[in-house]
């Protein structure tokens, strides 16, 4: 049974293809302003995330954190089938907030108590009228999150990881706010600017500096929800401008910084 509820940044579906459509411009690299989490039901397909690939199976559940870059590849057209949860760090209890952080991309769930919080998703949702439907996925939300913090003995590593793509996200996390232009990646990386931008792009199918952009606002967007100013954020994270911050902010989430979503 398919289902799907949707409430502004918050979406929970159940869903099936029968034939999944295998073309490259239908699972193309993207990511989220949102957490992503994908229980992968059935189907036969790779999970590329950032700079790790994982070759799944029925019965993993995949995590995209906001604004990490990632894609389904499908190697046949068996049927697919997917329960598929999103939503925005600012709406989970500050302490499960900081665990999600620290969480791992794949965990192999299949027989446990998180697989069946997805699987029993449609009775509930079928069995409560349709205005309450929002506040019973909030509650299950808050079922897998605690499940999934207290079960990191099921993760899974990656089956091959690009480790010239990892040393470039690896230094780019570590030094967000002090970073302004490729040039100052390439340099500390010992890299030219031409071979940098053939790595990353090779990798993330976008600029380097738009991802790196990406990931400021990202972090803004926590800190202003903690009651830093729209202003402090943007100056914390190196921008020169505050007009250079609000426009990216905008082109990121489609929202200025300064309105606080749910």
């Amino acid at each position: 049974m398919d289902f799907e509820v949707r409430y502004q940044d918050l979406t929970f579906k159940h869903t099936y293809s029968e034939k999944p459509d295998l073309s490259e411009a239908r699972f193309k690299e993207h990511f989220h302003t949102t957490y992503e989490f994908l229980y992968f039901v059935r189907g036969n397909a790779d999970y590329m995330v950032e700079h790790r690939l994982y070759n799944i199976k029925p019965g993993s559940l995949l995590i995209a954190k906001p604004g990490e870059y990632h894609n389904i590849v499908f190697r046949s057209d068996e049927p697919y089938e997917r329960y598929v949860l999103r939503f925005p760090s600012v709406s989970i209890y500050p302490y499960v907030r900081r665990q999600l952080e620290k969480t791992n991309t794949v965990y192999y769930i299949e027989g446990t108590m998180l697989a069946d919080a997805f699987t029993n998703m449609d009775k509930h949702i079928m069995s409560v009228q349709k205005d309450l439907r929002v506040a019973l996925c909030y509650g299950v939300l808050n079922v897998i999150t605690a499940h999934l913090i207290s079960s990191q003995d099921l993760i899974r590593h990656a089956d091959y990881v690009n480790e010239e793509a990892h040393t470039v996200v690896k230094f780019i996390e570590e030094n967000l706010p002090e970073i302004h232009s490729a040039e100052e990646i390439a340099r500390a990386l010992h890299m030219s600017k031409s071979a940098l931008y053939k790595v990353f792009t090779r990798q993330f199918k976008t600029p380097i500096m738009t991802y790196v952009r990406t990931q400021k606002c990202m972090l803004a967007r926590d800190l202003i929800h903690d009651g830093m100013s729209a202003t402090e954020a943007a100056e914390k994270l190196g921008f020169a401008h505050y007009s250079s911050f609000y426009r990216d902010y905008i082109q990121v989430f489609g929202s200025p910084p300064t309105e606080r979503r749910a």
